[in-house]
């Protein structure tokens, strides 16, 4: 075995049954062993003993032990250089092993010693039988426990030397040996009860010593203690103390009846979660006098230094009240003791237990009773053997016969029913004495835990090891066999313990898990007897998986042949003793053998199930395969192709084959197409284009549309056949009158028998110069879209083949009409006689009309009445006459006349001339400037002439009107302007007289109507500025009167 400078640990397992040790009894260790081949100085070696459950090592590979019950230091390795070498270390205290527990991990580590310089490598020793394994972890190799088979360097035969030595003890002896114990089991737990710091803390359980078969006869010799202990500090110590107490405890309680004490033993600082039982061993045992009914056994919890932290342990099932004084936060409590009840720990259940002897106190002799829970086999002795000269036994069981007395000194009995049993034993001592020894017991039938057949099932899934359907519930009918009043527990592989197994149950391990069946008395858990029974997974057969098969549909129905005939072969592998049954998509058995071909069921795609079944266990193992039905391409129908025959010889060199690929594919992708003639020849690919057919007149070619990715084709075929090129003639030109800018109807209905006469089978097409489409027929009577020229472009096709065409053109050409000058309207004055017109002499026809009478058929005219006139003028040109018609008005002007003329004056000065007369007229009131209005305003006073005449010569009239006003300042100073005041228009009044006054009314000047006027003065002087009135009287009757000013 190899070893490093790194820390290392060596393992062996045991199982405590294989050394005869019952679930009823503690294993105390109290020495240990390790063997070294080789050795160094400088390292420490220290022995840790742990539960294992029967999942080892999974939690151990989580780097902790399922449950660590102690550890004791071995020391410095020794130097061992020759020979292998035993390295024997006696405990101070033992580690105790908790009776129930079976599976122990004893292992030796490993740890390089600090600050010494020596080599820290040790390596173990083995032996050259064993019979189990050995594990490791450690040198930076592994980190988890593994096989020594297993390491990287494989050491299959290590055998490591390991051992432990301990005694064995029954925690249900009674009789000469005797343990005082409240909890009904070993199985020791955390009771949550919280530690001081720095503080005593007494813990206690009361005992009744009657309770125990100790009679006040009888004094009890206290020789160990135990107490479960968890989660320590630096670093407390423990004791135990024993005090006499009554019936009136705790009331009572008082440290003067104490009755010993042990020494103090440390407690190790490194106890973890995990709960150990501490032994201690008094070094001088405690007396209990045989008066003595009650005792109290208290576990003091003492400081060594540091905070010495510990909490207690306790147990899942117990039969009485635990105690604490001390560290209970009570109010009041003070040294007085509690139960753990008053402070929230009803089931505080505390570990604590005495061992020892029982001495009469009137006899030489005590009986000893082994009470060993599997079987109703009891063991009896009596101490001191070696006084013994003889010795008479009666079991009280006179059931059991000739059984029922012995004269061995160590008998055993086997009681023969469940029942409390006194036991007397007469014993003759070697000085001649007669002893008389007697004590009850009470015997109890150990539970029995009745076989149960293994459970065999099929796997879920293939290799996992793993079924969920394990039909586990008869199993604990099958295991009680009718009992009652008994417990049962179930451990699984894993170390899962259940009241009951969930049903279906499944397994933890794989392939073969083993669960343990514990029967235990409901009254008495740790008398328990157990059995085990094989989770037995069966496996899958194996099944070999079935490629997916593809194949091309039979018609366009999804169904198609598959051929399945080794499918049976695939899929066993080889293998025997199996059944092969096959089920179609819709879960449906099919036959075996399959039909050849097989035709799928569902359309497309199928999935078929091949199921093999194993004859012997009737496990079975699927797989599927896909039967994927490939979909034929579609070959599209083709056009049957017209090659144009120019010749009538049936061949043709112009079938045009661009689109024949793209018409047989359609809109599919991944297409390739090939071409095959009537013989079935591959021709080219692509077809020549234009191809030249072979075959006169009508040819076939088959065309097959293959997926270039399944294989799969279909065909169509493409027939090729001739057709003749159209003979067309080319119309002539077609002409028509214009009918405005440019544009006419065309007489087109000869059209079509002009270009093809009677031939049959034909296309006409027509297009404009753009190549726009115009209907076809044409129009009989067509409107050309272009002025004045227009081409229409012909295609004639034969309908079997629309490349086989002639194509021709023919012209529409618009003759312009003929254009004169004339004007709309013509005007003469009523006083002249006639009008003479005359147009271009160089037309064809000329017809001149007076409403509707023809007054002249010359290119020359004289109109004499007026209304409405009509001039028809008509032009041959290319062979079709055209006219055209020109309207026009004569009209007569009636001479101007003045009717009236209203004028306003004084102010608001305006002109308007009325007229009567129907000429066009215009208006003018100083005779040069004329005006189309009759209205003139904004104008002064003064004399006006009216005049209105017509504009084309007929005539005039004029009017003289005066308007009277005056103006409103006038500035004399010689400058030429303005400088005299006289009112306008008067000179046509001779008989007007004017009268000028100052503001008082006073008459300055009078003046006439053909006067200069007023020079602004007053009898010779010059007036200054001011403001002066007026009257004025016409001499008609008609007077009025305002001011002005004068201004200098």
């Amino acid at each position: 075995m190899f070893s490093c400078e790194e820390d290392e640990v060596w393992s062996r397992v045991f199982y405590l049954s294989d050394f005869g040790i019952l679930p009823n009894e503690q294993f105390l260790i109290k020495s240990g062993e390790i063997a070294l081949s080789k050795s160094n100085d400088g390292a420490l070696l220290q022995l840790s003993v742990s539960s294992i459950g029967e999942d080892f090592p999974g939690l151990i590979n989580q780097q902790y032990s399922d449950k660590l019950l102690g550890m004791r230091p071995m020391g410095r390795a020794p130097i061992v250089t020759g020979a292998p070498e035993i390295v024997h270390v006696d405990f101070d205290e033992p580690i105790v092993v908790p009776a129930g527990v079976n599976k122990i991990l004893v292992s030796v580590s490993k740890y390089a010693e600090i600050y010494n310089p020596a080599s820290s490598e040790v390596i173990i020793a083995g032996t050259q039988a064993d019979t189990g394994i050995s594990w490791y972890k450690g040198c930076e190799d592994t980190y988890i426990f593994t096989p020594t088979s297993d390491l990287s360097t494989p050491v299959p035969n290590a055998n490591f030397y390991i051992n432990v030595t301990g005694e064995v003890f029954n925690i249900q002896s009674s009789g000469g040996t005797t343990r005082l114990s409240h909890n009904v089991c070993d199985d020791i737990i955390k009771t949550d009860i919280h530690s001081c710091s720095s503080s005593y803390i007494y813990w206690a359980r009361a005992f009744t010593l009657e309770d125990f078969g100790i009679s006040t006869n009888e004094e009890f010799v206290i020789t160990s203690g135990q107490v479960g202990i968890n989660n320590t500090s630096y670093k407390p110590k423990i004791s135990f103390n024993i005090y006499r107490i009554d019936d009136n405890f705790p009331a009572s309680f008082s440290e003067s009846d104490l009755i010993g004490s042990s020494q103090y033993q440390d407690l190790s600082p490194v106890i973890g979660r995990d709960s150990q039982i501490i032994q201690v061993d008094f070094e001088t045992p405690i007396v209990v006098p045989a008066d003595v009914e009650r005792i109290l056994v208290e576990v003091h919890k003492g400081i060594v230094y540091g905070s010495a932290i510990a909490f207690i342990a306790g147990s899942t099932q117990d039969n009485d009240v635990s105690w604490q004084r001390g560290c209970t936060e009570q109010d009041g409590s003070g040294n007085t003791y509690v139960s753990t009840a008053d402070f929230g720990h009803p089931d505080a259940n505390f570990y604590i237990n005495v061992t020892g002897n029982v001495n009469h106190i009137n006899n030489n002799f005590e009986m000893n009773i082994s009470n060993i829970c599997s079987e109703f086999l009891k063991e009896f002795s009596v101490e001191d053997a070696s006084n013994i000269a003889s010795i008479t036994w009666d079991f009280g069981d006179p059931a059991s016969g000739a059984n029922n007395t012995s004269t061995d000194l160590s008998p055993f009995h086997d009681f023969s029913a469940d029942g409390t049993y006194t036991i007397t034993a007469t014993v003759t001592a070697t000085d001649g004495s007669i002893e008389g020894l007697s004590e009850t017991i009470d015997v109890k039938e150990p539970p029995n835990a009745y076989g149960i057949s293994n459970i065999y099932k099929c796997e879920d899934s293939f290799g996992s090891g793993i079924s969920s359907s394990f039909d586990v519930s008869m199993v604990t009918q099958q295991v009680l066999g009718g009992q009652t009043d008994k417990v049962v527990t179930f451990i699984d592989g894993s170390g899962n313990e259940y009241d009951e197994l969930p049903n279906p149950f499944t397994n933890t391990i794989s392939n073969l898990e083993t669960i343990k069946v514990r029967v235990a008395h409901k009254d008495e858990l740790c008398c328990y007897s157990e059995t085990t029974f094989d989770l037995v997974v069966n496996p899958q057969p194996t099944v070999i998986g079935v490629p997916d098969l593809t194949s091309c549909e039979n018609n366009t129905d999804g169904f198609a042949n598959f051929d399945l005939s080794t499918i049976e072969t695939s899929v066993l592998g080889g293998q025997t003793g199996m059944t092969v049954s096959y089920f179609d998509g819709n879960g449906n058995p099919l036959p075996n053998p399959l039909p050849n071909p097989y035709v799928n069921s569902i359309p497309n795609q199928e999935t078929l199930t091949v199921r093999v079944t194993n004859d012997a266990t009737d496990c079975y193992n699927e797989t599927t395969f896909i039967l994927n039905v490939n979909e034929l391409p579609v070959a599209n129908p083709l056009d049957t192709l017209i090659g144009c025959d120019d010749n009538n010889d049936g061949i043709s060199e112009y079938f045009d084959t661009t689109n024949v690929e793209s018409q047989a594919i359609g809109s599919q992708a991944g297409m390739q197409v090939s071409y095959y003639d009537a013989m079935g020849n591959l021709l080219p690919n692509p077809l020549p284009n234009p191809f030249t057919n072979t075959e006169i007149n009508i040819q076939n070619i088959t065309v097959r549309v293959t997926n270039s990715q399944t294989g799969c084709y279909s065909e169509t075929l493409l027939t090729l056949e001739t057709a003749a090129q159209p003979n067309i003639n080319q119309p002539n030109s077609l002409y028509a009158c214009d009918e405005g800018s440019g544009f006419a109807y065309f007489s087109t209905s000869n059209i079509e028998d002009i270009l093809i006469g009677n031939q049959t089978g034909l296309e006409i097409f027509y297009f404009d110069e753009n190549g726009n489409t115009l209907p076809s027929p044409l129009p009989a009577s067509f409107l050309n879209t272009n002025p004045y020229t227009q081409t229409i472009n012909v295609r004639v096709e034969n309908t079997l083949n629309r490349l086989c065409y002639s194509e021709t053109s023919f012209n529409l050409i618009v003759n312009e009409l003929p254009e004169i000058t004339l004007e709309e309207d013509y005007l003469i004055c009523n006083l002249e006689p006639s009008l003479a017109l005359s147009v271009s002499p160089d037309y064809y026809s000329y017809a001149w009309y007076y409403e509707a009478d023809l007054i002249s058929e010359d290119y020359e005219a004289t109109l004499i009445e007026e209304g409405n006139y009509k001039l028809v003028v008509s032009e041959l040109l290319n062979g079709i006459e055209c006219e055209n018609t020109f309207d026009f008005t004569l009209s007569r002007s009636i001479l101007p006349e003045i009717v009236e003329i209203e004028y306003d004056e004084l102010g608001n000065n305006f002109i308007k001339i009325i007229t009567s007369g129907d000429g066009d007229f215009e208006y003018s009131i100083d005779g040069i400037n004329y005006q189309d209005s009759n209205y003139f305003d904004n104008i002064s006073g003064g004399i006006y002439t009216a005049y209105v005449r017509d504009k084309y010569g007929c005539g005039e009239d004029s009017r003289e009107v005066t308007l009277i006003d005056y103006p409103k300042f006038f500035t004399p100073n010689n400058d030429g302007y303005k400088d005299t005041w006289q009112i306008y228009g008067v000179r046509n009044f001779n008989e007007a007289k004017i009268f000028i006054y100052d503001r008082y009314g006073k008459l300055l000047k009078q003046l006439s109507a053909n006067g200069t006027g007023w020079d602004g003065t007053f009898n010779g002087q010059l007036l200054g500025s001011n403001d002066f009135w007026f009257t004025v009287d016409l001499g008609n009757g008609k007077t009025f009167k305002g001011h002005f000013a004068l201004k200098r």
